[in-house]
């Protein structure tokens, strides 16, 4: 199995493209540590992949808190005695005009998708280096190279993101570490909905619309999956990608970016 004996901390693991890249790893031989800030979300997920045989554990952290980062990858790291690879597919999605933003939630949005993909690196680095190997991917997104009108939080986010992998990867360039980002277009995901339904009540019609006219745009006239998104994570973090870091790589059904 390909990646037999490793071990991966996913946050957001929980759903979505987090959930199916902690099975995608599972069947491959990784032991999970699966996080997020919702412990509902959490207590469901985790006897999901017990059932398929997977070694796992579940810790709720916030990735808004160095504290409960850091203890993230201090459990990890008692339990499993290493950590080879990390994916952050958390994310906290607010939608308004920056006219009519709330400056806390402005900073939330930031603070999640960018901030906490920083909390994450520096938490579980010292590992990486001492065993000098490691594989880190963040789960950006097609806004990270175009923006729609009261996205431009999530944007505005999503663009350092790409920062933070091409800064981060020549930091650790030649340490055996690789950092790369996705860049999903929409993914038929739970985030995904709640998006497309405020994106409906903005324009004041139907989410079966609105999520229509987003399919029909595609020139696959269709969006990926999670688990599509999964098998491009199981590529960057297997030996084959050990010769690609810093990059930006969108698997979008052909959608512009």
């Amino acid at each position: 199995m390909l990646l037999d004996g490793k071990v991966a901390v996913i946050t957001g693991g929980a759903s979505g493209i987090g959930l199916a890249t902690a099975k995608r790893f599972g069947a491959e031989g990784a032991k999970l540590c699966v996080s997020t800030s919702n412990q509902e979300k959490l207590d469901q997920a985790v006897p999901v992949l017990r059932g398929q045989d997977y070694e796992v554990i579940g810790v709720r952290a916030n990735v808004r808190q160095m504290k409960e980062v850091t203890d993230l990858a201090a459990v990890a790291l008692k339990t499993f005695g290493r950590i080879d690879i990390l994916v952050c597919s958390h994310g906290y999605s607010h939608f308004s005009n920056v006219v009519d933003e709330d400056e806390e939630e402005w900073i939330k949005v930031v603070d999640t998708d960018l901030v906490g993909c920083f909390r994450c690196s520096k938490a579980v680095l010292p590992a990486m280096l001492k065993q000098r190997w490691g594989r880190i991917i963040y789960v950006a997104a097609t806004s990270s190279f175009r923006c729609e009108a009261s996205w431009t939080a999530k944007c505005s986010a999503k663009s350092g993101l790409l920062g933070l992998t091409r800064g981060l990867a020549l930091e650790v360039a030649g340490q055996g570490i690789t950092v790369n980002a996705i860049c999903p277009a929409w993914v038929r995901t739970e985030r995904a909905k709640f998006a497309v339904n405020e994106q409906a009540k903005r324009q004041g019609k139907a989410y079966e619309e609105v999520w229509e006219k987003i399919v029909n745009s595609y020139p696959m006239k269709r969006v990926t999956e999670p688990e599509e998104q999964a098998d491009l994570m199981l590529y960057l973090v297997s030996e084959a990608a050990r010769g690609l870091t810093g990059q930006a790589i969108a698997l979008t059904a052909g959608a512009e970016w």
